[in-house]
């Protein structure tokens, strides 16, 4: 999708995956972890890619996932998170059994939004939330937003006043989200005075709120950082 702050999206696209590579890794992951069936697990579509670009797959691997016959995942522990496809949430919006829903949002002006995601430049802020204002959500249900925070870009406190005004126009809670370094980024996180300071503010607002500590970032595997290094840097591939 060519996010700016996302190291994965250097890789570009090659395939996507078949709803039975989607079900695969979750088989995989918890045979590694030695996770049995009965305890609870979340899982996230999200990541390498856009998984509304891949709905049937996905939607096929969530059937196989949420059976009885299946893994027998409940659904609302199961989340697709968008980079913002309209055309793709209205579709998901026709599933009667479905994910829930969370949204990257990253940006709280079409002008920032759209110099860091260029989806953003088809399907701007107000678009997306007149989309998500319609998504038919079950009583208690809410749609996560997904915020990364980059120092001096994201961070300030006219992003929190317009982060929380975007997130009250549905049933919504926000996730924040610190940027992972990589680099040639060119961007930073800010420091945790200022994480706190936004995390306050839209507290204060109302507004439900958590901040993700990656993990992985000792190994460039946490999020936005997956991508393989010959990709990453081509002369590795000529060593």
């Amino acid at each position: 999708m060519g996010c700016t702050f996302c190291a994965t999206g250097q890789m570009g696209i090659i395939r996507n995956l078949t709803a039975a590579e989607i079900v695969g890794q979750v088989v995989a992951m918890l045979a590694h972890h030695g996770h049995p069936l009965d305890r609870p697990v979340n899982l996230v579509f999200m990541g390498m890619g856009e998984p509304l670009h891949n709905l049937d797959h996905l939607m096929a691997a969530f059937d196989i996932l949420t059976d009885p016959e299946g893994l027998a995942i409940p659904p609302r522990r199961i989340t697709v998170s968008t980079s913002g496809l309209v055309s793709g949430i209205d579709r998901l919006a026709g599933f009667a059994r479905r994910p829930r829903l969370a949204l990257s949002l990253n940006g709280t002006t079409d002008e920032h939004r759209s110099r860091i995601m260029p989806v953003n430049r088809v399907w701007n802020l107000e678009a997306l939330a007149d989309c998500l204002g319609r998504f038919p959500l079950q009583p208690g249900e809410r749609i996560t937003l997904e915020y990364v925070l980059l120092k001096g870009v994201t961070d300030t406190p006219e992003d929190g006043r317009r982060l929380a005004a975007f997130a009250r126009r549905f049933p919504a809670k926000v996730n924040l989200i610190p940027f992972n370094p990589h680099e040639g980024s060119g961007f930073e996180p800010p420091d945790e005075a200022r994480i706190s300071a936004l995390c306050r503010q839209l507290v204060d607002a109302g507004l439900t709120v958590s901040v993700r500590r990656s993990r992985g970032q000792d190994v460039s595997g946490a999020c936005g950082q997956l991508v393989r290094t010959a990709q990453r840097n081509p002369a590795a591939r000529r060593g």
